[in-house]
């Protein structure tokens, strides 16, 4: 998705004696062209990150009026999807900041902040390196090979600032930082081409505060090849733009050589000792150095000043040297991934959890997918139909134990309220646990709404929050906000199933939630059970189908075909989600035969004994999603992860499909895993062992060998799994001519009106 405005989320500790999170969204434009839009990309932003201490808007002076009032008189529109926002929050939080022409910036609205200089800088240096981040700036080599750097310094990772300048907002938010360094240049001198768009966006910012100016000439030099090409000084108007720096020894040579004044010289990115930057620090713009008061930043690493020391070199790895950062050194590393039953692969309570939520019955039970309620248009992946447990909660003797254990221990005898969210799980918790507390705690219960707040009417006492299920804990953070004007009311959050996407994300919200009034005020985080899997909820794999699937069948002109047939039934199905509260089974395509995929015995995940036809496929799907969202947030370098940078795709080999060839796990694993793990088409050998794994389950289809066919003909159609072209057409060529009449037309279909269409 192509991003309009750039949102972060830091912790400050420079400007204020508390540990201040911070959310910066930035806007560079002359207008918002849509406040929807805005709204959006703020509800993406706070899906994975929760509602933090401040809430900072970044705006140019040039902004025009309408678009200011988004951020004044509109804002509860502007933010509506916040977690935990409310009228007092953005009165006590919300600041917003004006950058000029010079790059300086004036408070427009807000409360001004302790510090208010190191605070913008802070503000800046946090911006700038979560862009260099999460744009992959930073390369590192594999053990064959290491970096010379123009410099001769040997080493393993080196800095390409041509990957960070990506996006429209992160460069704006770069060139503003440049503002003040270009006026009264006429000529930038880049140290490499890739940097060229920066000068150029300062131009664009100068353009729209009305700045008369004549556009400077731009030109390119690979830095240190400067010093061997020519003996020149740089003109005394022109600028000086290094990309990056582990040192500044470029710009010493500079100044030793007195080729320009220091005010000429500006670098971007420094990644070095503070020794360093505390001698150039005048001319750096982000300093990435990892310090005790930036824990955001990057380690310093190792360098090497000539082959003869390279502890690199001394290991045969290969030097290779970097002219300068427009074209990737390396093509991109490729990980195969097997999935096995190991600990690093597998999260260690997957097979308890399956175990204690089974419902013995393939046609419903606790573990759905596709389903969320009360709205049309988004349905989560994986879903805990929490009114089906508590209905039944006799047939699950874990859940039940620990929900009786969590309440004794967990629901003060001064509970004045019990406060549920408002879905019918959450509301069917809450007199279940009013059931079971002594007949002299009598909570009133109450719903949240809009007027939740007035009927609570008590000054002291606890309220008890329950909700069923949790994934982003927004409820609970808008509740938190409401509730500190009734600061001598205590809080309990009281949680069913506590399913966030990450240990890290469930640390963040937790540390937010407890937080009171101070130390000793803490507020109790109790759930009677913890999963990490997936919170998707838009372009899940059955609303890409669906969509597939109606544009396919507007193609079929005979609505008497079997293929027809098969196709509207498969939509109904699908449509049919809402009413059904999600799927148990129907979770996948049928196989060519007509019959459902089933689970054999030996399932390498679950220690526990089954009956194949008491296991529903969403208890199978969910496994494997689970597994697959663990690899997920595993970090780049913590083997094995399925995080992708730009030299590294994390891949699932194609392997997986001859280990595991259960059809109901292979479709699991095509389902859940992300376009990334099966882009085949990157590497010549994994498509070739694609292709021929495919071939043989055609010839196969009819078998047990060839019972997900259909599973795999449908992600070459959505393009999720991708092959090399010719090893493509030669698998639907086959496809096309198999007997089966399914197999054969689905192939044509996607053959000629997908990929291959004239």
């Amino acid at each position: 998705m192509m991003r309009d405005y750039f949102i972060y989320k830091y912790e400050d500790v420079v400007s204020s004696d508390n540990k201040l999170k911070i959310t910066v969204l930035f806007i560079h434009q002359v207008e918002v062209l849509s406040q929807n839009a805005l709204a959006q990309e703020l509800n993406l932003f706070f899906q994975e990150n929760s509602i933090t201490d401040k809430l900072v808007v970044i705006i140019p002076s040039y902004l025009e009026e309408r678009s200011l009032e988004y951020f004044r008189t509109k804002r509860e529109i502007t933010f509506a999807r916040v977690p935990g926002k409310s009228a007092d929050y953005f009165d006590r939080c919300l600041m917003v900041y004006q950058f000029d022409h010079n790059g300086d910036f004036s408070l427009k609205y807000g409360n001004r902040p302790n510090n208010e200089l190191i605070f913008i800088k802070h503000l800046l240096r946090s911006g700038s390196t979560h862009i260099f981040k999460n744009n992959g700036g930073l390369v590192e080599s594999t053990p064959d090979h290491h970096f010379v750097f123009p410099s001769k310094k040997h080493c393993s990772k080196f800095i390409r600032t041509g990957n960070v300048l990506i996006n429209q907002a992160e460069i704006f938010f770069l060139a503003i930082q440049l503002l003040r360094s270009t006026t009264d240049r006429n000529i930038i001198y880049c140290d490499t081409s890739s940097i060229n768009v920066l000068p150029y966006a300062v131009f664009e910012l100068k353009r729209r505060f009305g700045l008369q100016f004549d556009c400077p000439v731009i030109h390119s030099f690979e830095s240190y090849e400067v010093f061997e090409n020519s003996k020149d000084s740089f003109p005394p108007d022109s600028l000086i733009l290094v990309s990056s720096s582990t040192s500044g020894n470029i710009i010493d040579r500079i100044l030793d050589e007195k080729r320009a004044q220091k005010e000429q010289i500006q670098l971007i990115f420094f990644l070095g000792s503070e020794e360093r930057y505390r001698i150039h620090n005048s001319n750096i713009i982000c300093n990435l150095t990892k310090d005790e008061q930036f824990s955001l930043g990057e380690d310093e690493f190792k360098t090497y000043s000539s082959p003869d020391t390279c502890k690199l070199c001394k290991d045969h790895s290969r030097p290779i040297h970097i002219r300068g950062d427009v074209f990737l050194t390396i093509q991109p590393r490729i990980e195969k991934h097997l999935l096995t039953a190991k600990p690093e692969h597998v999260p260690k309570n997957i097979s308890s959890f399956v175990g204690n939520y089974r419902s013995n019955s393939s046609d419903e039970g606790v573990i759905k997918v596709y389903y969320k309620d009360n709205i049309p248009d988004e349905n989560y992946e994986i879903y805990f139909d929490m009114v089906y447990l508590l209905d039944n909660i006799h047939c699950f003797t874990k859940f039940n134990e620990s929900l009786n254990r969590t309440i004794d221990k967990h629901i003060p005898a001064n509970t004045k309220y019990l406060l549920h969210l408002p879905d019918v799980g959450s509301e069917n918790l809450a007199q279940y646990i009013i059931s079971k507390i002594p007949d002299n705690i009598q909570p009133e219960m109450v719903k949240l709404d809009r007027n939740f707040i007035d009927k609570i009417t008590e000054n002291s006492g606890t309220i008890v929050i329950v909700a069923s299920c949790i994934t982003t804990g927004k409820k609970l953070l808008q509740i938190s906000r409401l509730m500190r004007s009734r600061e001598n009311l205590n809080l309990v959050y009281f949680i069913g199933i506590y399913r966030p996407v990450s240990e890290r994300f469930s640390v963040d919200l937790i540390n937010d939630l407890k937080k009171g009034k101070d130390k000793s005020d803490e507020r109790p985080f109790v759930a009677v059970d913890t999963i990490y899997c997936s919170i998707q909820q838009v372009d899940t794999s059955w609303e890409v189908e669906k969509l597939f699937f109606e544009k396919l069948i507007g193609s079929i002109d005979d609505e008497s075909s079997e293929f027809y047939s098969y196709v509207d039934k498969r939509l109904d199905i699908i449509r049919d989600n809402k009413r059904r509260k999600g799927f148990s089974n129907d979770v996948f395509l049928k196989m060519p035969n007509g019959d459902d995929l089933t689970l054999r015995k030996n399932f390498a995940f679950w220690n526990f004994t089954y009956e194949n036809q008491t296991v529903s496929q969403s208890e199978v799907y969910f496994t494997i999603s689970t597994i697959i969202t663990n690899l997920e947030n595993k970090q780049i370098d913590a083997h094995p992860s399925l995080k992708q940078t730009n030299y590294v795709r994390n891949m699932l080999s194609p392997r997986n499909f001859h280990r595991f060839n259960d059809g109901i796990i292979q479709a699991s694993l095509l389902r859940s895993g992300k376009t990334e793990y099966f882009s085949y088409d990157l590497d010549r050998e994994l498509s070739l062992q694609m292709k021929e794994f495919l071939l043989s389950i055609i010839d196969k289809y009819d078998t047990e060998d060839g019972e997900a066919i259909l599973e795999f003909i449908l992600a070459i159609g959505v393009k999720k799994l991708k092959l090399r072209e010719d090893d493509l057409k030669e698998v639907l060529n086959k496809a096309m001519t198999c007997s089966n009449i399914i197999i054969c037309t689905l192939s044509t279909y996607i053959y000629s009106n997908v990929l291959f269409a004239e």
